[in-house]
């Protein structure tokens, strides 16, 4: 009990030492091991039909041992069992009216039918081992302890399994509707109860299961089902050790005669009848009381069943009963655990497999606040490997902190520890002192023990007896006055007295007169007598004046070593700062050319100790460029001033390019290029935008050389706006009538048909007949296209940058639509390599150029779609997808982001347009995964929504309508506070289309 292998923390030293040590003590432990690994194995085998079977593999005695009627008895009363509590599981009991201390949700129901039967299971079963009746609440709360301890570790290991089979953590092509093998969940759980535990159960990778079960395969639901029996474990065990401590605090009250605090009586006669009826079951730990009289019924009949196993086999057989009756409580518990788990599963999107962290099951609201394992999920994540910014931060603490740290740690887990189990170890404590439990040594045959409530009431009638042989009764009045003038006080030993160690003697030398005399004189003979004495004399024993001493010592003792914590952590900043001047003047004495830079620098500290170092650094380079310098701009300057220029300045930009003027663009120098990009800085680029030090906002010299090469076009950094369909104009055609309309695509048609080569003349076809079948071919979701970003642009500025003898190629394949061969090319540019196909031999430090080309791609893609030549356009943006890793290694975290969301954008596009590609329309939900992380990251929230709509469109013509109605309803919910556009009427358009097909 107290090993490495099942510590017990609320045990005390000497009760685990005596059950461990003791040979007499060993039946205890024996019968815990055995029951124990009864409920491991009922736990294990709750879905032996489904899974490998485990119950074979518990060393228990097998079921085919007992006899015909004993196996019947056992299958009717495991019928009986699971019965009540599939009811219990199952019922609404919010709808029951008033509780009167019954459970309020289905899980506290499934928990108390748990309890009680666990409780009167393992004393049944203790019961039929040579084992004293005090020793069962005691190993009840050590089994207890240590299954809960086991369910704990499991419970952390099948969640990170979960996250590793599930999602694409580690392996890419995992995600929710992974199948991994039953052999993986039996390795953890034969290493948790096995291996770390101790349970009697065998290697499931040496022993054959006795049937292979239905499902060849686990599932998500599967590993769902198993966290939440886990979780169902651990409050379970915990509620048990709480009732068994319950018991335990009465049983001690009682046996030292003490009162135990009594309910208020019932003002109706059936809460007298149950009171009455807990009154009489208050001594039995066998049967825990509740109010529900058929869960009383079902645990009794479970104990009369243990009662009819005799003879010396009695308790492996008992165990046996106990593995199949708790089998048959989990059975009753599994619609529970299905349906939690099925509600875990709903809440469970593509994204969370993708970004590799899928969310916890969750429990309802009432069950959720009283659970044990209500975090058990970051209790998983804490296993992790720490993060980046994590290491980085120990690694740059200083020596002497990162102990204090340590310590500060550790007194404050102290203390949790001690508060979490304190009260359990005290009530433990005082019954084993109660009871006499456990002995130290074998009871002799005929001996009686001694307890400790009788040794209480010896002491107390010793205490009636007055030290002088008089009786402690009342006083006699004839002699009061001279029993009070001959009292002499006798101060307690506890309060800092002689106790009873020293006797006054009225004809004492020391209570004469001369002695008081000479002891007021300072006699020097007195003073050696009375120091005699002292040196006799017991010390005192601390009372209230020592406690507030003791306090101020220790407090001052804390300060002392605050002080010398303190005192190291600046030798060691001292020491590191030393160092850090020896490597530097080593450095200014091998290299004598920084000693300029240092004597500038020296100059600079020098100024800002006399100024002040704001004003000396920081003002310097502060620039306001849109006030005049020397002049504050008073709070309500703007107060008249009209916002909705300024919104529309930040928010009404699109995805189309806006070109600066030539003439503009020309004369813009770069002084003014730089204001623009310091101006950049306080602008907000997009709806939901990072604050500045977020990794993908683009700031700085490259936002700056950025501006420069795209003459001032930032949209790329910036939300499209919502209006994507434009409204009407004058020359737009004029609408028509929804008969009109259908009449004349139908016409359109037909003569689409008959313009075909090799098609026959066929008669005009008669009106068409507008049923349901003809609507449903034609309600399809309206598709928005991307658009290339300055195709012409970006071609001409690659074109300026080839040779010219390879030019004249490069329009030629150009002209006939090799546009492979022209990225080819590129290799041959005047800067470097520009082939982002071939990322190995491209040139380095050419970001910009790096963007020109891929934006030359996706322009070249949309030619081939539009010129019929599909399997190019797959081709060309597989390629890029595929090199895009390495081809963007260079450029800012900021603007890799959204070239990678574009390329991603555009490659669902694709899928769209080439929906016979089974290759590329595999990866058309990964596509929108990476497309729409990045978009959220950047906080594009209209570029989102728009890619949902086209993720949704190319499911819709994959037949997966039930998806794209998931993704259009995700685009929608990110624009109810929106105010209205073309894109919401979309949004609104399309999932009314996902509806109605299905």
């Amino acid at each position: 009990f107290n090993g490495p292998s099942m510590s017990i923390p609320w045990m005390p030293k000497e009760v685990s030492h005596r059950l461990f040590e003791r040979p007499h003590e060993t039946i205890n432990v024996k019968t815990t091991y055995l029951l124990s690994t009864a409920a491991v194995a009922g736990f294990l085998a709750r879905e032996d039909g489904k899974r490998p079977a485990w119950f074979n593999r518990a060393r228990l005695m097998p079921v085919s041992a007992l006899t015909p009627d004993l196996q019947e008895h056992l299958a009717n009363c495991c019928h009986v069992i699971c019965m009540k509590v599939r009811q219990e599981v199952t019922n609404e009991h919010g709808l029951r009216g008033p509780l009167n201390g019954r459970p309020s949700t289905q899980w506290q129901a499934g928990l108390l039918c748990a309890r009680v039967i666990w409780r009167a299971l393992f004393s049944a079963a203790a019961a039929k081992a040579p084992a004293s009746k005090r020793a069962v609440p005691g190993v009840f709360m050590a089994a207890c302890e240590g299954l809960k301890q086991a369910s704990q570790k499991l419970l952390t290991k099948v969640w990170r399994e979960v996250q590793v089979q599930f999602t694409s953590k580690e392996n890419k092509y995992r995600n929710m509707k992974s199948r991994p093998a039953w052999s993986v969940l039996e390795a953890h759980q034969f290493e948790v109860f096995g291996k770390d535990r101790g349970f009697g159960i065998c290697d499931p990778a040496v022993v054959a299961p006795s049937s292979a079960g239905t499902k060849p395969a686990s599932n998500l639901q599967d590993y769902l089902e198993e966290v939440l029996a886990l979780r169902f474990a651990v409050d379970w065990m915990a509620m048990s050790m709480e009732d068994a401590q319950e018991f335990l605090d009465q049983a001690t009250k009682r046996a030292y005669k003490r009162p135990v605090l009594k309910p208020k009586a019932a003002p109706d006669p059936v809460s007298q009848t149950l009171a009455a009826l807990k009154e009489k079951t208050v001594d039995s730990f066998s049967l825990m009381w509740t109010d529900d009289a058929e869960l009383r019924g079902v645990a009794s009949l479970a104990i009369r069943l243990m009662d009819g196993l005799e003879g010396p086999s009695a308790l492996p057989f008992a165990a046996t009963f106990v593995g199949q009756m708790l089998l048959a409580m989990w059975k009753g518990v599994a619609p529970l655990l299905a349906h939690h788990a099925a509600t875990g599963i709903a809440r469970i999107a593509e994204s969370h497999a993708a970004m590799g962290r899928l969310p916890a099951p969750q429990l309802p609201e009432p069950d959720a606040s009283t659970s044990r394992t209500a975090v058990f999920d970051r209790v998983a994540a804490s296993y992790d490997r720490p993060s980046k910014d994590c290491e980085e931060l120990v690694n740059a603490l200083p020596r002497g902190v990162l102990g204090s740290i340590i310590k500060a740690q550790a007194t404050f887990r102290g203390y949790v520890f001690r508060a979490r189990y304190f009260t359990k170890a005290r009530a433990v404590a005082a019954y084993c002192k109660a009871v006499a439990w456990p002995e130290l040594h074998p009871q002799l045959e005929g001996e009686t023990v001694e307890l400790a409530s009788e040794k209480d009431k010896k002491k107390k009638s010793k205490s009636k007896m007055d030290k002088s042989g008089m009786a402690s009764s009342k006083a006699d009045a004839t002699n009061l006055n001279q029993t009070i003038s001959d009292f002499q006080p006798r101060v307690s030993k506890y309060l800092g007295g002689e106790g009873n160690t020293a006797k006054p003697s009225v004809s004492s030398p020391t209570n004469s007169p001369m002695h008081k005399m000479g002891s007021t004189m300072g006699s020097t003979k007195g003073s050696q007598m009375a120091g005699a004495d002292v040196r006799n004399r017991a010390w005192p024993l601390p009372t209230a004046d020592h406690r507030a001493c003791a306090d101020l010592f220790a407090l001052y003792m804390f300060n002392l070593y605050r002080r010398k914590e303190l005192t190291n952590m600046w030798s060691t900043l001292c020491k590191s700062y030393e160092r850090g001047m020896d490597s530097y003047a080593e450095l200014l004495h091998r290299n004598p050319a920084l000693k300029p830079m240092l004597e500038s620098i020296a100059a600079q500290l020098k100024r800002g100790s006399v100024v002040g170092y704001d004003k000396a650094f920081i003002a310097k380079h502060k620039k306001e460029p849109t006030e005049q310098q020397g002049r504050v701009k008073p709070v309500d300057a703007d107060i008249f001033k009209s916002k909705t220029g300024k919104q529309v300045g930040t928010m009404g930009s699109t995805g189309q390019a806006t070109e600066l003027p030539k003439d503009k663009a020309a004369a813009a120098s770069p002084g003014a290029t730089a204001t623009m990009a310091m101006s950049m800085k306080s602008m907000n680029l997009t709806v939901g935008e990072k604050p500045e030090d977020s990794e993908v906002q683009v700031t700085g010299e490259y936002l700056t050389n950025y501006l420069k090469e795209m003459d001032g076009d930032d949209s790329q950094f910036k939300d499209i706006n919502a209006a994507v369909v434009p409204l009407s104009t004058g020359s737009s055609p004029p609408r028509l009538q929804p008969a009109e309309s259908i009449l004349k695509t139908e016409e359109l048609n037909d003569k689409t048909e008959e313009a075909r080569p090799g098609s026959t003349s066929t008669p005009a076809k008669s009106r068409p007949k507008l049923d349901t079948t003809f609507c449903l071919t034609r309600c399809k979701p309206i598709w928005l296209p991307i658009k290339a970003h300055r195709f012409a642009a970006y071609r001409a500025k690659v074109l300026q940058l080839l040779p010219q003898r390879v030019l004249q190629q490069y329009i030629d394949f150009e002209k006939q639509g090799q546009y492979s061969a022209c990225i080819k090319l590129l290799e041959s540019a005047t800067p470097g390599s520009l082939n982002v196909l071939s990322p190995a031999s491209m040139v380095s430090g050419k970001p910009l150029l790096v963007e020109t080309v891929l934006q030359l791609i996706v322009g070249y893609s949309g030619l081939c779609l539009k010129n019929q030549q599909g399997a190019i356009a797959v081709k060309l943006i597989t390629q890029v997808l595929d090199n895009m890793s390495l081809s963007l290694r260079d450029l800012h975290p900021g603007h890799r982001t959204v070239l990678e969301a574009y390329l991603f954008d555009t490659a669902l596009s694709v899928c769209y347009y080439m929906p016979n590609d089974v290759t590329l329309a595999d990866r058309s939900q990964s596509f929108f995964q990476q497309a729409s992380e990045r978009y959220l990251r950047l906080g594009h929230i209209n570029r989102y929504c728009k890619c949902c709509l086209r993720a949704a469109a190319v499911l819709h013509l994959q037949g997966s309508k039930s998806e794209a109605e998931y993704y259009t309803q995700q685009a929608l919910n990110k624009l109810s506070d929106a105010p209205v556009s073309s894109l919401l009427a979309i949004c609104y358009h399309n999932l009314a289309v996902h509806t109605v097909v299905q």
